[in-house]
C-alpha cells in the first residue's frame, strides 16, 4: 500500500457493503454511479487488494473486504457523530441573561422556569437579583425584569405574561380556632394580615363572581407587612388570613399549606409583566429567555387565576 488510506473512498466503499449495489449507494450519497465505480477501483489499487466480488446479479464482500469493513466502520461512524456534535455545539447558543425576580414568586415559578431552561441551553449562564430597578435596565446591567409592579417608564416596555386576581387565605391551623367567615363584613373580627400602603388606611374592595355584589371593608392594620411574600408566610405560619395574588397562592393551595376563604369573592387585578429596555435590542440570550419564558409559563400554570 503506497500513501495514506483515502477516507472518503473508505466510506465510499462501506456505504456499498451496507447497501449492498452500487446503485444503492449512489442514491444514499448522492454521487453518480461512475463515480462510486470509479474511487473503488483507487481505492483497491492503493491497498493492491480486491475488495468487492461482482457479478451481474449481485455484489458481496471479498475477506479483505471484510476485514477492511470490519476495522473501519465504527470509525467513520465515529467520525459521523463527531462532526455532527461539532456542528450542534456550534449552532447552540450561549451568553448571559440577567435576570430581576419578583419576591415571592421564585419557588414555584421561576426556579423550575430557569431550571428547564439551562436543561434546554447548558451554555447560557443565568444570573439572578430581587432588586427592581429601572437604571438597571437602562445601563445595561440587567436584561429582564419580571416584576407584579410596573409603572409606565418611556425608558422602558412591558410585556404582560399573566393576568391573575387576588384572593383571601388563611390555613387550617389558624382556622382550627373558630369558624371560617362567611361574608367579607365578618373579617374585622379576625386577624388580617395586610400589606403596607404608605401610611393610608387599608381597604380591601370584594367583588363577587356574578359581577352583581361587591363589598369594602378596611381590615385592623395590627400586623402589616412590606411584600405579599412576607404575608404568605405569615399565613402559612397560623397568624391569621390576608389577601394574596391568585399567582402566588394557588400553588400553595394546591400543596394544602393555604386554605381559601369566600371563594366566591376576589379582591383587585394584577399582572406579572417583563420589562425591558425601550430602545435596545435584547442580546441573543436574553430573546431566547424571553420566548422560552413566555412558552413556560402558559403550560405550566395549573390553578386558577381568576
Amino acid at each position: 500500500m503506497s500513501g495514506s488510506m483515502d477516507l472518503n473512498a473508505v466510506n465510499i466503499f462501506i456505504s456499498v457493503a451496507e447497501t449492498g449495489s452500487l446503485s444503492a449507494a449512489s442514491r444514499k450519497l448522492d454521487l453518480p454511479v461512475s463515480t462510486i465505480s470509479r474511487r473503488l477501483q483507487a481505492l483497491e489499487k492503493q491497498l493492491d487488494a480486491r475488495l468487492l466480488e461482482r457479478s451481474t446479479r449481485r455484489m458481496r464482500l471479498t475477506i479483505a473486504g471484510e476485514d477492511l469493513y470490519d476495522s473501519c466502520a465504527s470509525a467513520i461512524m465515529t467520525l459521523k457523530d463527531a462532526e455532527v456534535n461539532l456542528s450542534c455545539s456550534r449552532d447552540l447558543p450561549s451568553g448571559l441573561v440577567r435576570l430581576v425576580l419578583p419576591q415571592g414568586y421564585s419557588k414555584h415559578l421561576f426556579l423550575p422556569l430557569i431550571r428547564r431552561f439551562r436543561r434546554h441551553y447548558p451554555d447560557i449562564a443565568v444570573s439572578v437579583s430581587n432588586r427592581y430597578d429601572n437604571n438597571g435596565l437602562v445601563s445595561g446591567t440587567a436584561d429582564i425584569v419580571f416584576t407584579t409592579e410596573y409603572q409606565e417608564d418611556h425608558k422602558t416596555t412591558s410585556i404582560p405574561l399573566v393576568n391573575f386576581t387576588h384572593q383571601l387565605v388563611t390555613s387550617s391551623e389558624y382556622m382550627g380556632q373558630g369558624a371560617a367567615p362567611k361574608l367579607p363584613e365578618e373579617l374585622l373580627h379576625y386577624d388580617c394580615l395586610t400589606l403596607k400602603n404608605g401610611g393610608k388606611p387599608v381597604i380591601w374592595q370584594f367583588d363577587n363572581r356574578d359581577g352583581k355584589n361587591w363589598s369594602k371593608i378596611s381590615p385592623q392594620e395590627e400586623i402589616a407587612f412590606s411584600c405579599y411574600s412576607l404575608i404568605r408566610e405569615a399565613i402559612i405560619a397560623g397568624m391569621g388570613i390576608g389577601v394574596l395574588p391568585t399567582l402566588m397562592a394557588g400553588p400553595v393551595i394546591q400543596e394544602g399549606r393555604l386554605v381559601p376563604l369566600l371563594d366566591e369573592w376576589r379582591i383587585g387585578k394584577g399582572s406579572l409583566s417583563a420589562v425591558i429596555p425601550a430602545h435596545q435590542q435584547l442580546p441573543r440570550a436574553a430573546r431566547i429567555f424571553m420566548d422560552y419564558t413566555e412558552e413556560y409559563l402558559s403550560s405550566v400554570i395549573n390553578w386558577s387565576l381568576t
